[in-house]
């Protein structure tokens, strides 16, 4: 009985962690227009170019999340048509050394 609660508190302890390690460490939604960071900083040069791309495309929404650091990094762009998409993509990896 305690092997098989000890094995479900180890169980609880992984997944926790599993969690709160794949979640992004920056986040911004593009809405209306607007670029609005939700979850982490960004150099401010970083967020106005998104907010140029966010009104280039009004009346798209969407969401950046950003996982790892430099060479590792790790964009996931979702809700955005494909042009306004690739335009995150750019200009986020062009500033990745200072993320």
């Amino acid at each position: 009985m305690v092997r098989v609660l000890l094995l479900l508190i180890a169980a609880a302890g992984l997944a926790g962690f599993v969690l709160w390690v794949s979640r992004p460490r920056i986040a911004v939604e593009l809405q209306d227009g607007r670029a609005t960071l939700v979850r982490g900083e960004l150099p401010p040069g970083l967020l106005s170019e998104l907010k140029d791309v966010a009104r280039s495309a009004p009346h798209a929404t969407g969401h950046l999340a950003i996982r790892g650091t430099g060479a590792t990094l790790k964009l996931t762009v979702t809700g955005l048509p494909e042009g306004p998409a690739q335009r995150v993509r750019n200009v986020v990896l062009l500033r990745r050394d200072r993320l």
